[in-house]
């Protein structure tokens, strides 16, 4: 966690040093009025940019000084000597300069009730060295402490100590809780671990990776049962192994390869159709029945059938894919030949789980959940049919695909809005995203005041000077960028599938060179260099990639770059949904990100601006992002943030 506790209490309000600063404003106007601990404070500040180096003690010295030679100032001449005095010295650009500065310090501001308390006074009104460690116990008083793994003791930041006591004191209640981005909320899960410890706790994930990083430090506790989604589908199965389905539901995985798709041809009868060859026709059988294990469908019906980046199907064919789209699931659910018996998923033992309506076994008292913007609606419609309290955590401005999925249940809705990660600079980004994006929470971002976050932006993108990870929107920016940083002999570690990586590559290099069909999923379906090109006109990456390979770029150039791929590097490199459970000190957006939003179409939108949320909140202590992006971060806030924004500039 974050640092949280203040090295010094600065005496002056953020609503007073607004006012301040404010250039609307005479500096007679806002000075007047001000206590002589906030003037104090503002020659503090002013003084700041010089005196950084030497930390926050010689800071607080200053401030004490300053304080005790106001207070004789004033006796001596008048509180109006003071403020003229004031008016005469400071100077606005140079206060901005020392408050951008604060974080590095670890110092903050009081609030204008603790301001007109003056607790941080003498009885002389002198400066008192004690009021930070007072202000430090009242503010952990308000602040829950719990006991880490390691065995030492930490507090929750308010917020997260607001859920915890409600999650306490209402532990069979249904509860969800909406989370922005770095605000702890893995933290607050392990926390809250602590509070059931008289409960059977399921904890749920997707992926082991999510439930190891979810537990890491807690995962022996005694009360929890951490589970995948199909590990606790295949719990779910009823007693009676009689009924053959439900003996191929409680069997482990089987083959972890897919089935050939020459067997499912041959087995479906699958034939080639007007311009579809039958390999084609088999990736949209695929993807059509995951389609229909990511719904809360009955059966499979056209809205299963993906349209994006498909060309265009007549009526008989998407007869012919919906015909063989049931037969495969019928297949996958019970085969009845031994020569062809796809693998059952994940997908498939969570989507017949929720059709047959099973619930979570009684043993559990409790359910747990983080993440839960990725919830399908099968996984959902589980959680919503079990008798369990179910404490869930999330961010819809997490979910890539624009609109996360909702619990149907009537839950209590709590937001924690305030980042442990970041710092204020950075909710002058992620607050417009929130204002331009369809969702439904619109409470604020806060950044961490003692956290710094530099925002820098650039006109023609390059690598950063500093490391970095480098965050792209498809796979034509991972080959560009692996390429640009290879050119540079830059060791860099890939946030993203490498085999998918390759096979995209050599698959781009086959097709131009050789005109051999490419095997990747994002280009499987074009036939020719020129019909791949006709479909990525408007892209610069690939325009940038078209001509690398024009000059000659083959397989042992894209080797060469390959060597450079290392397990930690000073740059990474990785695609926005590799990410989302990552954090990075310097984090670099390409152009196409923020093009991504700017050209959305209007229903792409969402999913454009979650893409940008992810990217820029990964940023710890400095974020790179283009120019174009200033320009609209100004567009949307100069809307009226109760209102939905007019996209202007979508198509």
């Amino acid at each position: 966690m974050a640092r949280t506790d203040p090295a010094l209490y600065l005496p002056i309000s953020e609503q007073a040093l607004s006012r301040v600063l404010n250039e609307a404003h005479s500096l007679a106007t806002t000075l007047t009025g001000l206590k002589v601990p906030e003037l104090a404070a503002l020659m503090l500040l002013q003084a700041l940019p010089k005196i950084v180096r030497h930390g926050s003690v010689f800071a607080e010295r200053i401030l004490m000084e300053a304080i005790s030679a106001s207070q004789a100032k004033v006796e001596r001449d008048g509180a109006t000597a003071l403020v003229d005095e004031a008016i005469e010295s400071l100077d606005r650009a140079k206060i901005r300069a020392g408050h951008g500065l604060l974080a590095d310090l670890g110092i903050c501001l009081l609030s204008d009730e603790q301001i007109g308390q003056q607790h941080y006074l003498m009885d002389d009104g002198a400066w008192d060295s004690g009021s930070r460690d007072r202000y430090h116990a009242r503010d952990h008083e308000a602040r829950q402490q719990i006991l880490l793994p390691s065995g030492a003791m930490s507090f929750l930041t308010r917020e997260q100590t607001r859920i915890y006591r409600e999650i306490s004191a209402q532990s069979d209640d249904h509860i969800h809780v909406q989370g922005y981005a770095g605000t702890g909320k893995s933290y607050l899960i392990k926390s809250l671990l602590g509070t059931l410890s008289g409960a059977r706790v399921l904890v749920l994930a997707e992926r082991q990776t999510q439930l190891q990083a979810l537990l890491a430090g807690v995962a022996n506790l005694p009360h929890v049962y951490p589970r995948r989604f199909d590990v606790l589908a295949r719990e779910m199965v009823p007693a009676d192994l009689t009924d053959p389905t439900n003996l191929r539901m409680s069997q482990p995985y089987s083959a972890a390869a897919p089935i050939p798709d020459e067997l499912v041809i041959r087995h479906l009868g699958i034939r080639a159709s007007g311009t579809l060859l039958e390999r084609d026709l088999v990736a949209i059988v695929r993807r059509t029945v995951a389609r229909f294990c990511a719904s809360s469908d009955a059966e499979i019906d056209d809205v299963h059938i993906p349209i994006r980046n498909l060309p265009s199907l007549e009526p008989t064919e998407r007869q012919l894919v919906l015909h063989y789209a049931t037969e495969l699931w019928k297949a996958i659910v019970l085969p009845t030949s031994r020569d062809f018996a796809p693998p059952i998923r994940r997908e498939h033992r969570i989507k017949w789980a929720a059709l047959r309506g099973w619930r979570i076994p009684a043993r559990y008292t409790h359910v747990l959940i983080d993440e839960c913007h990725d919830l399908k609606k099968p996984m959902l419609q589980i959680l919503d049919s079990s008798p369990q309290a179910v404490i869930s955590l999330g961010d819809e401005y997490q979910n890539l695909q624009g609109f996360p999925q909702r619990r149907t249940h009537v839950v209590r809705q709590r937001a924690v809005t305030s980042s442990v990660r970041s710092g204020r600079l950075l909710e002058a980004v992620v607050n417009p995203i929130i204002v331009a994006h369809p969702g439904a929470t619109k409470d604020r971002f806060v950044g961490n005041p003692l956290q710094r976050t530099e925002i820098a932006y650039y006109d023609r993108p390059r690598i950063p000077e500093h490391p970095a990870a480098i965050l792209v929107s498809d796979t034509w920016g991972l080959f560009e960028w692996a390429q640009r940083l290879a050119a540079e002999n830059l060791d860099v570690e890939l946030l993203s599938n490498e085999k998918q990586l390759h096979m995209f590559v050599s698959d781009c290099i086959e097709l131009r060179r050789n005109g051999v069909r490419p095997r990747h999923g994002e280009i499987f379906r074009y036939g020719s260099w020129q019909a791949l090109a006709e479909n990525n006109q408007k892209s610069p990456g690939f325009q940038r990639i078209d001509r690398m390979l024009q000059r000659g770029y083959d397989l042992k150039d894209w080797a060469r770059t390959a060597d450079r791929f290392v397990a930690q590097g000073k740059f990474a490199l990785g695609l926005i949904e590799d990410v989302r459970n990552r954090e990075f000190p310097g984090v670099m957006l390409v152009p196409e990100l923020v093009d991504g939003v700017w050209d959305a179409r209007k229903e792409d939108y969402a999913a454009a601006s979650a893409a940008l949320y992810v990217a820029v909140t990964r940023a710890q202590h400095r974020l790179i992002v283009p120019e174009r992006l200033r320009h609209w971060l100004e567009e949307i806030s100069g809307r009226d943030r109760a209102s939905r924004p007019q996209l202007s500039f979508g198509r």
